[in-house]
């Protein structure tokens, strides 16, 4: 690891405004980079081995973390790994959080996170071993988080998303996975239909998580852990022609007090069902 022994004090330091800049999803696009804030995400990611390539401490920290981080991060692969120490001032430029815990790392974006196109099915990427959750336009990134946190939670494998769902890297999904994000399967596709009709080629039933006529009670349906449910958008649901793909449309009993769940802790119900 190399350590950069002098406080950044300016906010206007190249390397400052690089990290800062990953707040956004353009700068972290260009880059392939990420930031992930607080102690948990930077020791977690040391623990899972990912590339991280900057640590950014407050020098009211360093003194008490400083041989930590060494000790986590003293793996040859983080020999060009930077500490560096920065201001509170400087910090605060860097930081998304509304409370931060004066450490941030920077991390190469995931190589068991991949966007695909059109998928055949020749090239459908889930084994039957791997347990799967879709989700359809949840654009909420906190969502996104908390459907990761719990996939690990409940034994699932792999999160397929639509391609206009929540951005992965954005720092609120990181946060709301809390770690989990490191330890899942993350695939982006384009062309969702080709997904759905692939998984089922495959052997797999797909089914659209919605309240239409002629759904099926999930406590009726007598899950397989082999199934594929689909969560849609809180606010528009599933598009109707990918719901026509699917091999049914399932719901989850609920009391008439209340309309819907929000989405994450749906997704929950359904992978809970599938891991029993």
């Amino acid at each position: 690891m190399i350590i950069q022994n002098d406080v950044l004090r300016s906010r206007q330091n190249p390397t400052v405004k690089w990290a800062a800049s990953l707040s956004t999803k353009k700068y972290r696009e260009e880059h392939l980079a990420f930031i992930a804030e607080g102690d948990k995400l930077t020791f977690e990611a040391a623990e899972a081995g990912l590339p991280v390539t900057h640590i950014f401490v407050t020098e009211s920290r360093i003194d008490g973390i400083k041989e930590k981080i060494l000790s986590a991060f003293c793996d040859e692969r983080y020999e060009k790994c930077m500490l560096i120490t920065v201001s509170d001032e400087v910090f605060e430029k860097i930081s998304t959080e509304m409370a931060p815990q004066g450490i941030i790392s920077v991390i190469k974006y995931l190589d068991f996170f991949r966007d695909m196109d059109i998928i055949y099915k020749e090239d459908f990427f889930l084994p039957r071993t791997e347990r799967a959750i879709a989700l359809c336009s949840v654009r909420d990134p906190q969502n996104l988080g908390s459907v990761i946190r719990s996939s690990v939670a409940f034994g699932v494998d792999h999160v397929v998303l639509t391609d206009d769902c929540a951005d992965i890297y954005n720092p609120k999904t990181v946060r709301s996975a809390m770690g989990s994000l490191f330890r899942v399967k993350v695939t982006r596709v384009g062309d969702f239909g080709s997904f759905i009709t692939s998984a089922r080629e495959n052997g797999r039933r797909v089914f659209a998580a919605e309240l239409t006529d002629g759904a099926t009670p999930l406590t009726s349906l007598g899950a397989q852990d082999t199934d594929i449910f689909i969560i849609g958008n809180e606010g528009h649901g599933i598009p109707s022609e990918l719901s026509a793909m699917a091999d049914g449309s399932v719901y989850i009993p609920i009391s008439k007090k209340t309309e819907s769940l929000n989405a994450s802790v749906a997704a929950a119900i359904f992978m809970w069902e599938i891991s029993k």
